[in-house]
């Protein structure tokens, strides 16, 4: 099974980002109920190391707070298009109180700087470059205003369909 732990979007911001983005971009958004803040992500993992996971995030999360998070502009980043959440040192850290702590149990991480963004969309090759474009004219202002207290974390399993994922919950931690 497939793993990720993330921060869901309220009904509230999806529903604005929807309102914002709607016919902005000729292109087939990710069902809003999927969007989220990815901050770690497992792929593949057996049943046990679930376990694990589930019984280690109540520890991980027990002193954090909820944090405010920030839109700040649509990018395309390869053949996606993401909202990028604004500079955050509590999500950040937040981030790395959750891999350190999944680094120890002995899951391994792509080696890479943690990149928060919200996916809202998959590009055609033939689109690309087309959507570039309204990209760099995109009113990025409006979702600058959005913003949110993100007082959870979930932890889901994507199941991937055949044009698709879906996103299931499996555990919804709050934090303090």
């Amino acid at each position: 099974m497939r793993i990720f732990t993330a921060i869901p979007l309220p009904e509230e911001v999806r529903d604005k980002v929807g309102e914002i983005t709607r016919n902005r971009l000729p292109v087939s958004y990710i069902n809003p109920t999927n969007l989220h803040l990815t901050l770690n992500f497992f792929g593949e993992i057996k049943e046990d190391q679930l376990g694990k996971i589930k019984t280690l995030l109540p520890d991980l999360i027990k002193s954090e707070k909820p944090v405010e998070i920030g839109f700040e502009k649509l990018v395309k980043f390869r053949n996606q298009v993401h909202l990028t959440i604004r500079q955050n040192p509590e999500l950040l850290g937040l981030q790395k109180n959750l891999e350190h702590g999944f680094l120890n149990l002995g899951f391994k991480f792509q080696e890479r700087p943690y990149y928060p963004h919200v996916k809202l969309t998959n590009l055609h090759m033939d689109k690309i470059m087309h959507q570039e474009r309204k990209l760099e004219h995109f009113p990025n202002q409006q979702l600058g205003q959005l913003t949110f207290l993100a007082d959870r974390i979930v932890l889901y399993e994507s199941k991937l369909l055949l044009h698709h994922s879906k996103h299931v919950v499996l555990k919804e931690y709050k934090f303090q």
